[in-house]
């Protein structure tokens, strides 16, 4: 019962602290608006997490596990629609997660904290070695270009992806990111296939 009620907490402060994010962006997340939000004490909240930033990595380790278990189902959909699949997956996710994308795409707030940074730094690893591993299957099934890089393509996936989020994110989400995530596949479809 205990524990059942330790991760309902958490979950609770994990979601008030992306809506605090949301709201005012990275610098509105305080323990203090946590608590308020929640109508808890300061001292409850750190009863949970040690600080700030453990909240911060509690919300990186809910993405990473969150899309661990979505490219599994990824990687058994048909060789000529996987690479869609996943673009469409993460757009639809950040679309109605703005609170994760600004997060996950603030380099800013992981400069400094060296378990935020090693947090991001797993979460990039672990993208760019699944899209290789399943690069180099989609290569032996002669379903991508097989002259390019397994590992290359991966950064471009990403580093694209990653790119269109945080332009997106820094515009105030100004633009239709389907439309954008659209175009951006049929530019990866001409490049690697």
């Amino acid at each position: 019962m205990i524990k059942q009620s330790t991760e309902i907490r958490q979950k609770q402060i994990v979601n008030t602290s992306l809506e605090l994010v949301k709201d005012g962006g990275i610098q509105n997340l305080t323990i203090k608006k946590i608590s308020k939000n929640i109508g808890i004490s300061e001292q409850a909240i750190y009863r949970h997490f040690d600080s700030k930033h453990m909240i911060l990595c509690a919300i990186i380790k809910h993405f990473n596990n969150h899309f661990d278990e979505i490219f599994l189902q990824l990687k058994n959909i048909d060789n000529d629609s996987w690479m869609e699949n996943f673009i469409d997956v993460h757009i639809n996710y950040f679309e109605n997660n703005h609170a994760v994308a600004a997060v996950i795409f603030s380099e800013e707030i992981f400069q400094n904290n060296s378990k935020l940074s090693s947090a991001i730094k797993d979460l990039l690893d672990r993208r760019v070695n699944l899209i290789t591993k399943t690069i180099i299957q989609k290569q032996l099934d002669k379903v991508l270009n097989t002259t390019l890089p397994p590992r290359d393509l991966a950064y471009i996936i990403i580093g694209g992806l990653r790119f269109l989020v945080t332009n997106w994110r820094l515009s105030n989400f100004s633009f239709s990111l389907k439309e954008s995530g659209d175009s951006l596949k049929n530019t990866y479809s001409k490049l690697i296939i």
